[in-house]
């Protein structure tokens, strides 16, 4: 196990690395060894340490193990950003990528990560399956369960699909990372920490209340958004400010059950499962003052099935969509367990006039970006901030008048909740960091826990990582016990599965186990061919 002496090097290495990426592996000593038969230099893509210094320290701490046992690695730090689109992209040029997926409502479900980021029709540009997994087998599972409407015989298929993806290691589930999001209670009267994303939450920009006379709250995230056009849709930050600005039929409540939104009541659904009729609001307007109409919500579903790389596969079953004065009756070709969570919950409602003479939606650039949300969009200088007013005629608007978001490095974010210069921040302090904010009067804590993982995403599409030997002995070299309980100081809890011991109801507690056994490492590359 690395000494703390060593873990302390690696926070200054990683400090350094901030500014931009770097190539760890010449810098400190590691390389020295050995290549293993056949295997080239792996890429491994990790967070700077002003991106989220725990994760850069957990990298660190990965490739070192790594060596140990006979890889070659180049680690290379990146920015969120950049990161981000770096896996996405098409060539998906990297060999290992440590980044997390947030725990937004519409993931207490397993679907999302079970099918959209496993299942073999995601491995596309822009697709969540950013490994390139392809297994038939486990598709026909992830397919099952979807279509499964009796919860017990769907909790099988959902353990069963846990247990495949643990023997078969696309990814290396860490830890989910449940903890403290600080607030300035000077500013603010409350907060809502909600599961699974603490202050990132729809809900607690929805409910926190500022104290008397303050009329703007401004909050920290040490990444950028990237878009804010919701057919790009890639990460978690820029979805949760997105959500903010434009509506969907239905809304993610705080245990992330569907709840009617622009919709007045729940879908009415056929006895056979294959025509859901919705209900529209008659008395809603964009932002502009254009009512939200039908008309709307037909377009956005026609324009997300056709256009989005995330979205469209949740309305392959749509075979026609029928209005009936306020109602919207979508038909589907075969019974689908998950349309309302995904269909109706997630697919975002659009105003014709603004969107219907866009020739590559994907590509739009909407300067106004207007939406029906409870917030409306006033400005936005990249890497400076991000402001959005509340949408007073919204039938449910927000209690804060004006959001600020400011992007910045993790230390800068927690330094100017400290000075009180910020009043909310959607991230964990390190352990550190929190020692300090427990000091500062003004500065309360919202615990929560997790529902979205830090893990590793090996890149199959590659030869040498497409071997499951090779990928099981990498997953052997995650501390992941020293992640949690050293460099996170407890906060969170080790996972080897994509579905959260938060969610009892979906999580198998009892798939196959890695934690950091180097012997167990070399068993795998010796079984492979490799030692």
């Amino acid at each position: 196990m690395p000494s703390n002496s060593r873990r302390a090097f690696l926070r200054k290495a990683g400090a350094a690395g901030a500014i931009g990426s770097a190539t760890l592996a010449g810098c400190i000593g590691w390389g020295d060894d050995d290549e293993l038969a056949g295997v080239p230099e792996l890429n491994f893509l990790i967070p700077t340490s002003g991106a989220n210094p725990d994760r850069n320290e957990l990298g660190g701490l990965i490739a070192e193990n790594m060596e140990e046992v006979g890889f070659d690695v180049d680690v290379e730090e990146l920015p969120f950003d950049p990161h981000v689109e770096r896996i996405f992209a098409e060539d998906r040029d990297f060999d290992i990528s440590l980044l997390g997926w947030g725990g937004t409502p519409e993931r207490i479900d397993p679907h999302i990560f079970l099918t959209d980021m496993h299942h073999s029709d995601f491995t596309g540009p822009g697709g969540r399956n950013t490994p390139g997994y392809e297994n038939s087998e486990y598709d026909e599972i992830a397919e099952a369960q979807a279509q499964e409407t009796d919860e017990e015989a769907r909790r099988e298929l959902v353990f069963e699909a846990q247990e495949t993806l643990a023997e078969d290691q696309p990814r290396c589930y860490i830890a989910n990372e449940g903890g403290d999001h600080p607030w300035n209670n000077e500013s603010l009267e409350s907060v809502n920490a909600t599961l699974g994303e603490g202050l990132n939450g729809f809900w607690n920009f929805m409910d926190a209340q500022p104290a008397d006379g303050v009329d703007q709250i401004t909050f920290g995230y040490s990444a950028d958004i990237i878009s804010l056009n919701p057919m790009q849709d890639m990460a978690t930050p820029d979805r949760q400010f997105i959500r903010l600005i434009y509506d969907q039929l239905y809304r993610f409540d705080e245990v992330g059950d569907p709840m009617p939104w622009i919709a007045t009541d729940a879908p009415d659904i056929s006895d056979d499962g294959t025509e859901f009729t919705v209900e529209i609001r008659d008395d809603h307007t964009f932002h502009d003052g254009e009512p939200v109409t039908p008309e709307d919500v037909v377009f956005s579903y026609e324009l997300f099935g056709e256009y989005s790389p995330t979205y469209s596969v949740y309305l392959d079953p749509i075979e026609e969509m029928e209005i009936d004065g306020q109602e919207v009756t979508f038909h589907l070709s075969e019974p689908d367990a998950t349309f309302e969570r995904n269909a109706l919950a997630q697919i975002y409602v659009f105003p014709e006039h603004v969107w219907g003479d866009v020739d590559d939606p994907t590509e739009h650039t909407d300067d106004e970006y207007v939406g029906s949300g409870p917030y409306q969009f006033v400005d936005w200088e990249r890497e400076v901030e991000l402001q959005l007013e509340r949408f007073d005629d919204h039938f449910q608007p927000p209690n804060i008048e004006r959001l600020i978001r400011v992007p910045g490095d993790e230390a800068t974010i927690m330094d100017e909740i400290e000075a009180g210069e910020l009043d909310m921040a959607g991230q964990d302090p390190t352990v550190t960091q929190l020692e300090r904010l427990q000091e500062e009067e003004h500065v309360d804590l919202a615990s929560f826990d997790a529902v979205g993982h830090a893990k590793l995403s090996y890149n199959m599409r590659r030869d040498h990582m497409d071997d499951v030997h090779i990928r099981r002995a990498i997953s052997y070299c995650v501390p992941k016990e020293d992640f949690v309980e050293t460099i996170r100081g407890g906060m969170g809890t080790v996972t080897h599965t994509p579905i959260s011991p938060a969610v009892e109801t979906w999580h198998n507690p009892d798939v196959r186990e890695y934690t950091e056994d180097l012997d167990a490492a070399r068993a795998e590359l010796e079984e492979g061919g490799y030692l």
